[in-house]
């Protein structure tokens, strides 16, 4: 039996859920000016977009080993309740959506691979 998650169609939400925490990471991890100033929006230093990108990485890799998949549910899951958490409380109500989206992708792959 591999560690890896099988490529089925009934593992696609798991390889979305990956895919998209790759591509954030990669986003955040680009710093851009713009990306810089929405941290510091949403009350975080801007160098916090580094540490952000690092663990939604993180969580892609975790996403793809049977092994961590559960670690990289809770990890994500917990980046994205604090990313809704944080556009809330900065009143903008209409960035929780990318958020929010992820971790329903997340916890669709987590209720397909645990059921």
């Amino acid at each position: 039996m591999s560690n890896l998650i099988s490529f089925s169609l009934a593992d696609a939400a798991t390889l979305l859920a990956a895919a998209a925490f790759t591509i954030g990471g990669l986003v955040n991890a680009t710093a851009r000016q713009p990306i810089r100033e929405q941290f510091v929006r949403y009350g975080f230093p801007s160098w916090w977009c580094w540490v952000t990108a690092a663990l939604e990485l993180m969580t892609a890799v975790l996403l793809v080993f049977r092994p961590t998949f559960l670690a990289g549910v809770a990890l994500g899951t917990c980046i994205m309740l604090a990313a809704i958490a944080a556009v809330l409380r900065a009143h903008e109500p209409r960035h929780a959506a990318p958020p929010a989206a992820f971790l329903l992708i997340l916890l669709v792959a987590a209720s397909i691979q645990f059921s």
